[in-house]
C-alpha cells in the first residue's frame, strides 16, 4: 500500500512541475511568429528575420486611431508613436546596424526592405507592427513603418501626404540640391522598389497635379551624407527610361553600353 501511495505521489508531483512547463511552452509556440524581409545593398541581396508577437497582433487590430480632417499630423503619427511597436521597430534597426556600420547604407536598407514588403492598393492603413507581421501593406503603413525605422536609426525623418490623390511616401532628411522642392527631404516611394530621391516613382502612378505635399515630421536626426551616390543613379536611370521610350518610338532600340547601365542600376537596387 505504502508503495502505491509513494507512486501516486509522484505523479501528482510530476504533473504539477511539468504541465506549466509544457503550457508554457505550448503558449510561447503559438504566440510567436517569425517574419523574414528581403532587401538588395549595392547590387548585394540580404534577409532579416523578426519574430513577432501574435498576443499584440490581436491587440493592434481592435485599434483605429481617431482622425480629425483639421489634424492630418496627429493623427498619422499616432500610427508611428504607438509605444507596443518600439521593442520591434528597434530589433529590426538593430539587425540593420549589424549589417553596415555606414549609416547611410543603413538608410538605403531600411528603404528597400520596405519597398520589397508587398504593395496593397487601398485605403486601410496598418500600424507598422501590423504591416511587418502581415509582410503587406497599403503606401500610407509601408511609408509610416519606413519613417518609424529611420527614426531608430537616429535619421531627420517625416511622411509626405499627397491631399489630392491620397498618396503617401517618406522622407529622410538631405541637404540641397537632393530634397524634393526645398523641403528639406529626400523623397522615398515606398510602394515598389525604385531610388532614394527619385520623384518620378511617384509621378507615374498617374496622370495627377502632383502640388507640394503636407509635411509631417516624424524625428529629428542626421542628414543623409552622400544622397549624391543616389541622386545621380536615379537620374541616370531616368534619362535611360526616356531614350528607351523614345527609341522605341521610332522603331529602335537602345546601344548595347545604354543597356549595359540601364541593367546594372537595376541590378544594384533589385529595381523590378
Amino acid at each position: 500500500m505504502r508503495n502505491v501511495l509513494v507512486i501516486i505521489a509522484c505523479i501528482v508531483f510530476c504533473a504539477v512541475i511539468i504541465t506549466p512547463v509544457m503550457a508554457g511552452f505550448d503558449n510561447t509556440s503559438h504566440r510567436y511568429v517569425t517574419r523574414s524581409y528581403d532587401y538588395v545593398l549595392d547590387g548585394r541581396p540580404g534577409t532579416l528575420s523578426l519574430a513577432l508577437s501574435s498576443d499584440i497582433y490581436q491587440e493592434y487590430l481592435g485599434k483605429d486611431p481617431y482622425w480629425d480632417i483639421n489634424d492630418n499630423t496627429s493623427y498619422f503619427l499616432s500610427y508611428v508613436d504607438d509605444p507596443a511597436q518600439q521593442p520591434y521597430i528597434k530589433t529590426l534597426a538593430d539587425e540593420i546596424r549589424e549589417v553596415t556600420e555606414n549609416p547611410d547604407d543603413q538608410v538605403r536598407i531600411a528603404t528597400n526592405l520596405v519597398q520589397h514588403i508587398t504593395y496593397n492598393k487601398g485605403n486601410n492603413i496598418r500600424f507598422p507592427y501590423e504591416v511587418l507581421y502581415e509582410n503587406q501593406g497599403v503606401c500610407g503603413g509601408k511609408s509610416l513603418l519606413l519613417a518609424a525605422l529611420l527614426r531608430e536609426l537616429g535619421f531627420k525623418s517625416s511622411v509626405l501626404y499627397f491631399l489630392p490623390v491620397n498618396h503617401m511616401t517618406t522622407g529622410v532628411g538631405c541637404p540641397g540640391p537632393f530634397n524634393f522642392q526645398g523641403s528639406g527631404y529626400c523623397i522615398i516611394e515606398t510602394t515598389a522598389v525604385s531610388i532614394i530621391t527619385d520623384e518620378t516613382a511617384i509621378q507615374n502612378k498617374g496622370e495627377h497635379d502632383w502640388t507640394i505635399p503636407e509635411i509631417m515630421d516624424v524625428s529629428d536626426g542626421h542628414l543623409l551624407d552622400r544622397p549624391d551616390r543616389d541622386y545621380y543613379d536615379a537620374r541616370a536611370l531616368i534619362i535611360l527610361k526616356s531614350e528607351n521610350t523614345e527609341a522605341r518610338k521610332a522603331g529602335e532600340t537602345l546601344s548595347s553600353k545604354d543597356y549595359e547601365r540601364w541593367y546594372r542600376l537595376k541590378a544594384k537596387y533589385d529595381l523590378f
